[in-house]
């Protein structure tokens, strides 16, 4: 009876550890190097609806600059695994942004189509 309860537990290992390798989904190109940052929700903190002003324009560039940057940073961290954070960052007057920072599996060039095509469907008509 005891070796039958051995047998049943190293089963349930290597079932468990197969599992657990399954659930990380493999990455052949470029191992998680590359820092994807998804937004998740957008809110409009405008009394009323104007334009972007150059000076939040300004802003908000140079916040989205420095979140990639700090994705990037994060996500090489953990070479080879993905791996997941939340983000969040305001332009006063203007927008609150939240979102996730994510690794990314591809090469450079599948990345920026990536971004190219968000970009694309984000200044989209919503049908």
């Amino acid at each position: 009876m005891g070796e039958a309860v051995v047998k049943l537990l190293a089963f349930a290992f290597v079932l468990s550890t197969g599992a657990v390798q399954a659930q990380i989904p493999s990455c052949d190109k470029l191992p998680y190097r590359l820092g994807h940052v998804v937004v998740l929700n957008t809110t409009d903190l405008r009394e009323r609806p104007r334009p972007i002003s150059k000076k939040e324009w300004k802003e908000m560039r140079k916040k989205q600059d420095r979140v990639q940057r700090e994705c990037n940073a994060f996500v090489s961290k953990s070479p080879g695994q993905p791996v997941s954070k939340e983000i969040a960052y305001t332009v006063e007057g203007f927008a609150a942004w939240y979102g996730r920072c994510e690794s990314f599996c591809g090469t450079d060039k599948e990345w920026r189509q990536l971004i190219q095509k968000e970009a694309d469907e984000a200044v989209a008509p919503h049908k």
